[in-house]
Parts: structure tokens; C-alpha cells; sequence
């Protein structure tokens, strides 16, 4: 590879690498996994990039070496047999694809509305969101953080992220 490949090269990685950790961390298995998946993505796409057709988007070819990596490290591990399956019908590719197509705000912006919506939510909701999905805290244990039943606290979830999604949707940062 060029010395001006390597840069633009790494100028894509930069630019990606947020949506490609949050496209991993929101597929993976195993929340150690994430930095190791980033790390492998990155290689193979490196040792690809001639792979790669320069007339289509960047991000969408660097999330499927991704998912091709999350998918063998859930082949290879007994305990997330299971969970393979539902990987292979994982929506998660349609809704960081249509972030692609839609024209605005870059992911950091989108990211940033919606810390923004965080931040208006309920004091429960935002808890059980912060726990879950910001910390990476098993929902058992954050249910029992909480002073809260598993299924109360999933629930808790489930009405944060229907709130989220509405202000998101509201702040047209989603269509």
C-alpha cells in the first residue's frame, strides 16, 4: 500500500472507528470481545483494503468484516452457540445502514442528541439505561443494584427505550 493509501486509510478508520465500536459492542456476545473484534476488524480490512470498491460506501464493507468476525468468535465458543442465531437475524446492519443513507448530522452528532435524550429521561429509566447500556452491567446484577426485579428493571428498559426513540425521533436525528 502507498504512503497516500495508508493515510486515507487511516483517515476512514478514524472517521468510522465509533460507529464500528458501537456496531460490535451492540452485536456482541461477550462485552470483552469488543476491543479484540475492533482490533481484528481493523486488520483484516488493512490487509483487504485492495478488496475494497472505492465507488461504494466505507462503512458498511468495514461492518460486515466485523460481523464475519463476531459471528466466527460466536462459532468457536460453545457457550454462544445459541446466540448465533440470533446474530445471523440481527437488525442492527439495517438500522447503521440506514444512518448511511440518511443525509445530516454525522454518528457523533447523532450520538450526542441522544446523550441529550438521556439526560431528559426520567431518573429511573436513565438509571436502568446508564447500568445497562453505558456500563455493560448484567441485567441480574443491575436489577439487584437497583432494588429492583429482573423483570421490573427490563421493563424500565423497554419504556426508556421507546422514550429515547420517540425524542430521537422527534429531534429528527432518526426518520
Amino acid at each position: 500500500m502507498s504512503p497516500q493509501a495508508s493515510d486515507i486509510f487511516d483517515i476512514l478508520i478514524r472517521q468510522h472507528a465509533d460507529m464500528l465500536t458501537a456496531f460490535i459492542y451492540s452485536m456482541s456476545f461477550d462485552r470483552s470481545a469488543v476491543d479484540d473484534i475492533f482490533q481484528e476488524t481493523i486488520i483484516t480490512a488493512w490487509s483487504r483494503i485492495d478488496d475494497f470498491d472505492p465507488a461504494r460506501p466505507f462503512a458498511p464493507w468495514l461492518r460486515g468484516i466485523a460481523r464475519n468476525h463476531i459471528l466466527a468468535a460466536a462459532r468457536k465458543n460453545r457457550r454462544y452457540q445459541a446466540h448465533l442465531h440470533g446474530l445471523l437475524e440481527e437488525r442492527v446492519e439495517e438500522q447503521f445502514g440506514r444512518l448511511d443513507r440518511e443525509a445530516g448530522d454525522s454518528f457523533a452528532e447523532r450520538v450526542a442528541e441522544l446523550k441529550r435524550c438521556i439526560e431528559r429521561l426520567h431518573a429511573e429509566g436513565r438509571e436502568a439505561i446508564e447500568l445497562v447500556y453505558v456500563r455493560g452491567v448484567d441485567l441480574a446484577v443491575a436489577a439487584e443494584t437497583v432494588g429492583a426485579a429482573e423483570e421490573t428493571l427490563r421493563k424500565r428498559l423497554y419504556r426508556a427505550r421507546l422514550w429515547l426513540a420517540e425524542c430521537l425521533k422527534n429531534k429528527q436525528v432518526f426518520a
